[in-house]
């Protein structure tokens, strides 16, 4: 027994009042190992209460964002816990991470900035795992939301690591919030001259037959404007699935174009007249 504490008391480390032992060193090993399996088990518990549950997108996508919360308050504590099983002050230790602060704070701003907009997205909620995200016009699915960045896959099959300042600071859509109903529109401008109750009846047709889109609430028409070289009018319609936008509208513009052939209704483009005159 004697001889397993001297093995335990064994200075590896000496340097002014602060001495590291091969006690203190295994204490750490253990908090490390028993932070690793605390979060372990917390993602199997969730993973598991999910498939029984069988909840929608947006709970799984709530239920991880307060998981990734829980485990980094975990790594906090145990970090906590560790330095003062070494006998270290964590006052000194605040210290020192203040000072590197000041020292490096204007060579990695921009990482601050993207770790204090990682806690705010993780715990606002506004943005969660599986939410559909808008960003410059860009358009995917949140696939993962860490700290500093988050994952993003795009219809493209792409995935994208995205600062999570941008997300915070710029303008952002989320379509996945408030309502899983989202209304698009389609623009399209007929020839002057033509009947425009009957472009009117032709684009409700075609939107009405669209299996895609709501029937409530009610497809609309709305004759938008007088141009240039055509009458423009808007469709505005509402789907569920806001991930099959592209392909309803491409969908919509090419029964347009069939019905605007068949009922002879003309699509024009710009077009210029020219006169010369001669002196």
């Amino acid at each position: 027994m004697k001889y397993i504490e001297h093995i335990l008391e064994f200075e590896l480390i000496k340097i002014a009042n602060f001495s590291l032992s091969v006690y203190n060193l295994f204490l750490v090993l253990i908090i490390y190992f028993a932070v690793k399996g605390i979060n372990h088990s917390i993602d199997l518990l969730i993973k598991k209460r999910l498939e029984r549950d069988g909840v929608n997108d947006f709970v799984e996508g709530r239920s991880k964002s307060l998981t990734l919360i829980v485990k980094y308050i975990i790594y906090i504590l145990g970090f906590s816990i560790a330095i003062n099983s070494l006998g270290i002050d964590m006052g000194f230790v605040l210290g020192v991470f203040a000072a590197l602060g000041l020292g490096i704070g204007f060579a990695l701003q921009d990482v601050f900035k993207d770790l204090i907009s990682g806690v705010i997205i993780l715990f606002e909620g506004n943005v969660s795992v599986g939410d559909i995200l808008e960003v410059d016009g860009l358009v995917g699915t949140v696939k993962e939301i860490n700290l500093r960045t988050s994952l993003v896959r795009t219809r493209d099959g792409i995935y994208i690591v995205v600062p999570n300042n941008r997300i915070v600071n710029e303008k952002v859509i989320n379509w996945s919030t408030n309502t899983k109903m989202t209304r698009f529109t389609v623009s399209v401008g007929v020839a002057y001259g033509s009947d425009t109750d009957k472009v009117k009846e032709l684009l409700l047709k075609c939107v009405t037959e669209n299996d895609m889109v709501s029937k409530r609430p009610r497809p609309m028409v709305a004759f938008q404007d007088f141009g240039d070289s055509a009458l423009q009018f808007d469709v505005h319609y509402w789907i569920l699935d806001t991930w099959q936008t592209e392909i309803v509208k491409s969908d919509l513009r090419f029964a347009i174009d069939k019905l605007f052939r068949v009922n002879n209704i003309q699509i024009p483009f710009p077009q210029r007249d020219v006169h010369v005159i001669q002196q």
